[in-house]
Parts: C-alpha cells; structure tokens; sequence
C-alpha cells in the first residue's frame, strides 16, 4: 500500500492537467500506465513503465517505485539498489523512515544469502571501479560480497586513480563515494632548477690572527674620573618636597543614600514563556503532519485526495517549522536576558562621619 500512495503523489508532482511538452505528457502516460499494472499485480510491467518514465523525466521519487517493483518480483539487489538511490537523491524526503525500513528489509534478505551489496559512487561522472577478483562496473556500481575486507579502485581518463580498502559485514550494505583529483600538477621551470629541501649550512670566515696567542689577557674595568674640584660648582641642595597635594581635605559626612529600586528578570520569564508556546505550536502541528503521512500511507487514495492531503501536512509541516523557530528565537533572548538582568542586591551602604585628618568610612551591612 506504502507504494501506491508514492504512485499518487508522484502523479501529483507531475501534474495532472494537459502540458504542451510532449516529453512531460508522455511520462505521465507511463505514470499511469505503471499505477494500473501494480494495482493489477503485473510487476514486470509495470517496472518497465516506471523506467521509461524516469529516462524521459527523471525523478527521485520513481526510483522507490522502481525499487518497490524490483521486491515484488524477488531481485532483492535491484530493489537494495533503487532504494539506496532515493535516498542519494533526495535525502530530506518526508518518508525517508519507511525507505530506510525496506532497505533493512531487504538488507535482512541478503544476509540470509550469506552475502551483503556495496555501493561506490564517485566524482566526476564516467569513472569505473574494480573490486578486486570481482570484476569491473561502471559508476555508480553495486556488488554482492561476502564478508570480508576488499580492495576498490577507482580510475577515470585524466585524472588520478584512487584505491580504498573496505571492509564488508554481514550487518548490512556498504556506501562508498571518491573524488578523483586531476592527473598532474605544475612543471617546474627548466631554467630556474628547484630549490634544495635542506639549505647548506653558511660558512663562517675564520677568525682573524691573533698576536697574543700564547699570553695571557685580562680585561679591566676603566676606573670612573673623579669629581671636578676646584672652580667647580658646589652641589645645590634639593628643595623640599611639597606634601601638602598629598593630604586630602576632611570631607564631610553624606547621608545614607536611596537604595535603587529592584531589578527583577520580568523578561527574563517573558522570553522563556514565549519559547514553551512556541514549542507547543510546534508540537501540535508535528502530530498534524504524522497523522496526514499516516493516513496517506495507510490506504489507497486518489490522486485527488492525495494531492489534499499532502497539502495539508505540507501546510503542518510549515507552522511547526515556524513554531520551532519562534521557540528557538525566543530561548536564546531568555538566556541573553538571564545574564543581562540581575536580582536586586541585599547589600546597603552608609557612610560614616570622617575620621580626623582623612576620608569619611563606608560601612557594609
């Protein structure tokens, strides 16, 4: 049932009214033709339909469909392989769970085989890969191994060939993606040869003769003149230093001032309260979107009513998505306003009347 509602919504994608692309309207023709095969237990058919419809127009979605006709008729590699292929293209689909549960599924097929898939991508398109002693593909390649470690090698015309060791268990299927690099790098100038690695040391002119070698030196410290005498200047004497800056003038005694008035976190609650509302909205709207996924894929629909539900838990998705967002904004204004407000001190302040000869005391209580 899971693919028929992903029949009706990729009939909803492609639109169901007259085009004047004759490319689009043949798709949808094999769209269709391939809902009423499935729906008629024709599986071979009907994957035959949804190929042509996706080399005309190609569309993630189709290729659940196809993996979901592959499982019909029991190619639990192909059908590894489609699904893995969703995923690769659209990897925030809003079923992405139920695709992951059939890869499980049939991942769990293969291992009773005793073997398990790996997948190998790589960048840019065109290159090929060799599992060593298994053969070799053209990318993107699937192969069915069992456990082990294998050695994988990626090569394409004009760029560096890559090699990857990758190990297989039987727990499940292996993805492995390369990026090969542009064979050859910058030539170096014939004229200018390239640097050394290691500089040569720098030689050091020898030192010059010394006539005195064999005496011995002693170096002494010059003694300072003495002080001029006579006609000299006598030595003034210094003036006395003035203190007086140095002592403050008594101050007089001030009053105990007004304590200011208390700061409380008002905000701080505000902003925290406007987060939990935005979470609720959110929430709220979330169980609206599984309960519309839950009943589309639930039963048959038409297309239709498919189209009214997907766009009723489109629209769901879109206020939780903005309930979560107004929650998020209004938890980091409650953090900032936590550290920003403060509760109002408990401490007070007087001061005394001055001491003799110096600034007043203030008393903490």
């Amino acid at each position: 049932m899971q693919a028929l509602a992903t029949v009706a919504l990729m009939a909803s994608l492609l639109g169901a009214g007259p085009s004047a692309d004759p490319t689009l309207a043949e798709a949808r023709a094999h769209v269709e033709a391939a809902k009423k095969a499935f729906l008629g237990r024709k599986f071979g058919v009907a994957l035959q339909e949804f190929q042509a419809a996706q080399k005309l127009k190609p569309a993630p979605v189709l290729w659940f469909n196809i993996g979901k006709c592959y499982e019909k008729l029991n190619e639990i590699p192909s059908a590894l392989r489609a699904f893995r292929t969703y995923l690769n293209e659209a990897p925030a689909t809003p079923d992405r769970k139920q695709v992951e549960t059939a890869i499980k599924r049939m991942e769990t097929k293969l291992r009773a085989r005793g073997v398990q898939q790996l997948m190998v991508l790589a960048q840019p398109p065109g290159a090929t890969v060799t599992v060593a002693g298994k053969g070799t593909l053209p990318v993107p390649a699937t192969f069915e191994l069992r456990p082990g470690s294998y050695t994988v090698s990626v090569s394409l015309a004009g760029y560096q060939a890559q090699q990857k060791q990758v190990t297989v268990t039987a727990r499940g299927s292996v993805q492995v993606e390369m990026v090969l690099q542009p064979a050859g790098g910058p030539v170096a100038s014939a004229e200018e040869p390239p640097a050394p690695l290691v500089e040569p040391p720098v030689k050091m002119p020898p030192p010059p003769p010394d006539s005195s070698q064999g005496s011995v030196i002693v170096a002494v410290r010059p003694k300072e003149p003495p002080p001029p005498r006579g006609s000299d200047r006598p030595l003034q004497p210094r003036p006395p230093l003035d203190r007086s800056p140095l002592i403050a003038e008594p101050r007089s005694p001030s009053a105990l001032g007004e304590a200011p008035p208390p700061r409380g976190r008002t905000w701080t609650w505000v902003a925290g309260g406007a987060s939990l509302v935005g979470v609720g909205v959110g929430v709220g709207f979330g169980l609206q979107v599984r309960s519309a996924q839950a009943e589309l894929l639930g039963s048959v629909h038409t297309e239709t009513e498919a189209n009214d539900i997907y766009t009723r838990a489109r629209s769901s998705a879109l206020y939780a998505n903005v309930g979560y967002g107004a929650a998020a904004a209004a938890g980091l204004a409650a953090i900032v306003l936590f550290l920003v407000e403060s509760p109002p001190s408990s401490t007070a302040q007087a001061t005394s009347p001055p001491v003799a000869g110096g600034a007043p005391m203030v008393l903490s209580f």
